[in-house]
Parts: C-alpha cells; structure tokens; sequence
C-alpha cells in the first residue's frame, strides 16, 4: 500500500476530533478531503493558547480508517441554513498511530526550521494553513514531520479512549454531481476535481498511460497546491516516477487545471502559469518534463472559442507541452475528448 501524508487543518475543533476520531469538510470543500485514502497517514493543525498567546501545534500522526463518505450528524456545529445537519458532513475517520502513539504536539515551526535548513523543499506556505481544510504533503515533508513527532514522543504513548465516531453510519459519496440534459455540467468545480482524485486511473490516461501504470511505476497526487505571492492554487498535480536500476527516478509530472464550465483561451496563460510554478515547488521537477492539461465542459455551439483556444495552445507548441479536453457525462460515466483532435 502506497500511503500518502496530509496535513489537516483547523484551529477550533481539535479537541472534538480527536475525541471522535473524525474529521470533517463542507460540500465546497470537498475536493480538499477527497485526496485522502483509508491507510493514508494525517497531521494535525491546530492552535493551542500558550500564555496570553495563541501557538500553531501540528498533532499526529493518525492513520485514516475509513473512505470518504457523508454523515451529516451535527459533532462540529450545525448548519444555520440546514436544520439538524453539521457544518461539516463531508468525513474520514482516524485513529492515533498505533505502532507509535505520539501525545504530544509539535510547534508548526518545525516546518519552517526544516525548509531553513535545506532539508525539505516544502508545498507549505503560511496561506495554506489559513485558507485550506487539507494540504496533501510530499512524501519527504511527510516522513520529516513524522520523525520530528517521534523525536518529541522518544517513547509511544498510551490512548486507551474509544473513539466516538467508530461506529459511525458512513454513506457512500456520489462525486458525479451535474446538471443539464443534452450539455452537461458539474453542480461545483469541487466534484469534478472530486471525482478525478477518486479515480486515479482516469489523471494517469490522460497524463499518457492509456494503459494504467505497471508496477515500476509510482506517483504521488498533490492537490490545491498554493502558488504563493503569485495566488491561486493548482488543481491537480501528478508526479510519476520509474524504478531503474533500483532506483525511483523522477520522470514527469502532469499539471490539471479544472474548469466546470467551457475552457475560455484566457486558462492557456494560467495553465502556463501553473506548470511555471510546479517546476519551482516540486522537488527535482523542470518546466520540460511537465504536462498541462485544461479540462472543461463541451463547448457545444460556441465554436469561435473552441477555434481560439486550439490556436492559443498551437501557438506555444515547443515551449510547454499542453492539452485540453472536454468532458461529458454518458450512461452515468464521465468521458473525455481532445480539444484539438
């Protein structure tokens, strides 16, 4: 099993999600939850007050023990618009660790001293702690913040409370969400970001492997990864690698930007953007070895932007290596066709 590691964030509810074992989102956030796996490994960010001041600690790590799903039993808060539902009905479950049960928390600090010292190249930057439900980690953030908890932890602790979501009801998630008949469109961006992060094997055809990844393949998926000063955040990042010789080399990485409606040529600049911003952010990645790829809904009778959009993509044929595909929704499966073929 290829685990991944996130960072959760929330300042006010710790306390409650630990004690329920649970964490949650609102719909709109959906896709922030959706890159998670039961098995995947999650920090914790949460505030603590220390003194007459309020300090960022990160808690961990915990394992994810259930999928994606939806319970709208109000634990958090409840919704003012929906009577007897939670803010937050979008859920994993979690436990502590238990091969090292880790107690105490370590300051967020730790990941600035960590990028000080030149030992990681971090997705984190301070906006992602504010603004985001879940930052998916590297996999060299993760192991580092995992080292530093159990540096903190010399021995593992002990949680004997039972968690209190454990036998929690948890109701399977249906990510294709749209509306229309003849043209059809995702209700949010968030499902159709959603569906892709939950079906794998549809960002690794696209990124070339029509015929899935063999087993010296691996990837990492990143998500809503910030862009720092420039803003924004990319959709969707899939790093590829190859075993040769024994070793995991780096070898591409596929670049989404998801739009729910039609893919206006203005996105040609903000997927260039993107793939600009992913060689400076990832680890060992430059801007040759990365694909963009627009995605958006069919054009139907708007024929002058589709025309703009191939020309504008044409144009920088040679500089970055770009696609864009139009999705549709046929017999309850969602398909893609290639803009310019």
């Amino acid at each position: 099993m290829q685990r991944k590691f996130h960072l959760l964030n929330s300042p006010k509810y710790f306390s409650i999600s630990e004690e329920y074992g649970l964490y949650g989102v609102s719909e709109r956030n959906i896709n922030q939850l959706a890159n998670i796996w039961k098995g995947d490994i999650v920090f914790y960010y949460t505030a603590h007050k220390v003194g007459f001041r309020t300090v960022g600690f990160i808690h961990g790590p915990f394992e994810v023990t259930s999928e994606l799903f939806y319970n709208p039993e109000v634990v958090w808060v409840a919704d003012d618009k929906k009577k007897n539902i939670d803010k937050y009905p979008f859920r994993i479950k979690f436990k502590y660790l238990e091969e090292h049960i880790c107690l105490n928390p370590v300051p967020v600090q730790v990941f600035w001293d960590l990028k000080e010292e030149g030992k990681i190249k971090t997705v984190i930057d301070s906006s992602a702690l504010i603004d985001k439900a879940v930052t998916t980690l590297l996999e060299e953030e993760g192991i580092l913040l995992l080292q530093a908890l159990m540096q903190a932890n010399f021995k593992s602790g002990i949680y004997n409370k039972k968690y209190k979501a454990a036998s929690m009801a948890e109701k399977k998630i249906n990510f294709l969400q749209y509306s229309g008949s003849r043209i059809k469109e995702f209700r949010m961006e968030a499902y159709l970001e959603a569906y892709l992060l939950r079906n794998p094997g549809i960002i690794h055809s696209l990124s070339g492997f029509e015929n899935g990844l063999t087993n010296d393949y691996s990837f990492e998926i990143l998500n809503q990864i910030s862009t720092y000063i420039a803003g924004g955040a990319i959709d969707i990042a899939c790093i590829y690698k190859k075993k040769v010789l024994d070793l995991w080399l780096k070898i591409g990485v596929t670049v989404f930007e998801l739009k729910r409606g039609i893919i206006d040529p203005y996105y040609v600049d903000q997927i260039v953007r993107y793939i600009e911003w992913a060689a400076r952010l990832i680890p060992g990645a430059k801007k040759e070895m990365i694909k963009g790829i627009l995605i958006g809904r069919d054009f139907g009778n708007q024929n002058d932007i589709k025309g703009l959009l191939i020309s504008k993509i044409k144009e920088l044929v040679g500089l970055y290596d770009l696609e864009a595909y139009t999705y549709y929704i046929e017999n309850e499966t969602l398909k893609f066709r290639n803009v310019i073929e």
